[in-house]
């Protein structure tokens, strides 16, 4: 399984210049690995640089094809056509063009797509490591463990891998997908009709699937101009992984298993507190959730409580 590499281009020729400057002095296994520049269209002079620099890109490692859209499909649809090549490729690895990876980027994505492959639980893999729950700028950390990965029920546009298995279970619940879950976080649902991004949360959610992550990056976003982004920001850049392996764990065995909200799973603290095993509870750390997604008897919030008599546990 040698997934291709999707660059995805529109109206960015530095962007995308950094990016396939950091996927060509990258580690591979061979040099046959396939190479998709996909252009989306505008009648513009940064069109024509974006092009220019797609095709002056010299690929040592295998084949380079570029994909010049002859109107404009939008970022969301953009994505999807792009996705839609693992009809051909069974496998691939996507990259926007705001993006810079680590030099082992292309053996991790390997590597874990072997390591997932019959994990049905999984809807995908990501490069990225989150430094910050998004939904509030809180940083966000993991519970320190022997493994390099973690779960979450978010998916990922800072580098994402799919399996044909994996992205086709997505297009055929996409294109009957008619509501948006209520354990969606509200500002995900306030996203605009072109993120793709916010429709595969949607289906993680709905279908209580997963991406992994690694727990140290193999892409930082330079959060340049773009779609749903207006002004330049450094927000979301973190460190690079240098390393060369990393070690996966299986779903059911990890203790990074986090929802939508960023928020560790019952399951899990279950297993380091006896106490809360006879309860049904969700958990609310961040205290973002709000009341009317909360379906269980219990919550475990950070949320000060007006009537503490109510409370039949509490922490420091």
């Amino acid at each position: 399984m040698k997934p291709v590499i999707v660059a995805i281009g529109y109206n960015r020729p530095i962007s995308l210049k950094n990016l396939l400057f950091s996927i060509s002095k990258a580690t591979y296994s061979s040099n046959d690995i396939s190479l998709i520049i996909s252009i989306d269209y505008e009648d513009s002079e940064e069109h024509d640089e974006v092009l220019s620099v797609a095709e002056n890109f010299i690929w040592n490692f295998g084949n380079k094809k570029i994909i010049e859209h002859k109107s404009n499909l939008g970022l969301k649809n953009h994505v999807l056509s792009c996705g839609d090549l693992v009809e051909k490729y069974d496998s691939l690895i996507m990259l926007e063009d705001d993006l810079f990876v680590s030099p082992y980027f292309y053996n991790y994505s390997l590597n874990a797509l072997k390591f997932y492959e019959n994990d049905s639980k999984i809807a995908g893999i990501s490069l990225y490591n989150h430094k910050k729950n998004f939904h509030n700028g809180v940083p966000f950390e993991l519970i320190p463990d022997s493994n390099d990965v973690y779960f979450l029920q978010i998916a990922s546009s800072w580098v994402q891998v799919w399996s044909k298995k994996q992205w086709t279970e997505f297009r055929n619940w996409y294109n009957n997908d008619d509501f948006i879950s209520d354990k969606v976080p509200e500002n995900v649902k306030n996203w605009p009709d072109t993120s793709w991004l916010k429709h595969f949360i949607n289906f993680l959610v709905i279908k209580n699937k997963y991406f992994v992550y690694p727990n140290k990056s193999l892409s930082t976003n330079f959060g340049d101009s773009g779609t749903h982004n207006i002004n330049k920001n450094t927000n979301f850049q973190v460190s690079l992984f240098l390393g060369d392996t990393m070690s996966f764990v299986d779903l059911i065995k990890s203790v990074n298993v986090y929802d939508s909200f960023f928020e560790l799973l019952p399951s899990v603290l279950k297993k380091f507190n006896p106490r809360l095993e006879e309860y049904n509870f969700s958990t609310d750390m961040y205290g973002n959730k709000p009341l009317s997604s909360i379906k269980t008897k219990y919550l475990l919030t950070s949320k000060s409580q007006l009537n503490s008599e109510k409370s039949i546990m509490t922490f420091g």
